[in-house]
């Protein structure tokens, strides 16, 4: 997190010196909506109500210094918003009660090989992390269920970074089996930590799925009809904009695409 808060203050700095000022407001906005607040904090969480008091504590402090970062670097952006916010934070010192008067963040000499090591590690994180959310996509598993996984992995981080993916994951259960065999038609993905396998529902679970994915199909082929209607309409292909009709064909295409995804879904939940 701090590596990649000095690559901001770094980018944010050459863009002011040559008068980018879009691309000062989207490197603020990626790094603290993307970096900071959808991966830092979620993964922080398991540390933040784990027992580990160093952890708590040095994951505490990384969040705090960041955003007071953050905040000195939107300020002449939206001074009135980040004055307020300082102050209600309590994140001045009695130098700077106002943010108007504290210093720009600077970057941190941070050792190279352990930041290479972190954002090896991170990666291989985050990218599990998709993995499962695309296998989730594509099984047709709602987000906000609990389901469990299983990663296939040696390396000897991962043990220590299981609850962290489990969170971000939203997994009743991330099971670490490096000999794990799985069965055929179970869901898989390739990641840079190793295979993750996303278990089976159980029988009342998919036979609810089941009667959601047949709804879906029904009425995925009653817009398919109904497109396919209109097309073959020669009243309507004769009268219509071009644009009209061109949007009309692709939406035959989008339907039947549509259809042909959820036909295999329920023949893979089956």
């Amino acid at each position: 997190m701090l590596a990649r808060l000095d690559e901001c203050i770094v980018a944010i700095e050459n863009a002011y010196s040559e008068y980018r000022f879009n691309e000062v407001v989207q490197r603020l906005y990626d790094f603290f909506w993307s970096d900071y607040c959808d991966w830092f904090i979620e993964a922080a969480k398991t540390d933040i109500f784990a027992e580990d008091a160093a952890r708590k504590t040095a994951v505490l402090a990384v969040m705090d210094y960041v955003l007071s970062a953050v905040l000195r670097l939107l300020h002449p952006l939206m001074p009135h918003i980040t004055e307020e916010l300082w102050a209600v934070l309590g994140l001045g010192s009695s130098d700077d009660e106002s943010i108007q008067f504290a210093a720009p963040p600077e970057t941190i000499a941070l050792e190279k090989t352990v930041v290479a090591e972190a954002r090896r590690v991170v990666g291989a994180i985050y990218s599990t992390v998709r993995a499962g959310r695309n296998l989730r996509a594509e099984s047709r598993v709602p987000s906000n269920m609990k389901v469990p996984f299983i990663l296939r992995a040696s390396h000897s981080w991962v043990a220590d970074e299981l609850a962290t993916i489990a969170r971000l994951l939203n997994a009743a259960q991330l099971m670490l089996e490096p000999e794990y065999a799985a069965p055929a038609g179970v869901p898989v993905a390739v990641t840079d930590a190793g295979e993750l396998y996303l278990l089976a529902e159980n029988p009342a679970d998919a036979g609810a799925e089941l009667e959601r994915l047949d709804k879906e199909i029904a009425k995925a082929e009653r817009e398919l009809e109904a497109t396919h209607r209109k097309l073959s309409n020669s009243s309507f292909m004769d009268k219509a904009p071009r644009e009209v009709v061109a949007e009309h064909r692709q939406r035959k295409l989008d339907f039947a695409e549509k259809l042909a995804q959820l036909r295999a879904a329920r023949a893979a939940l089956q």
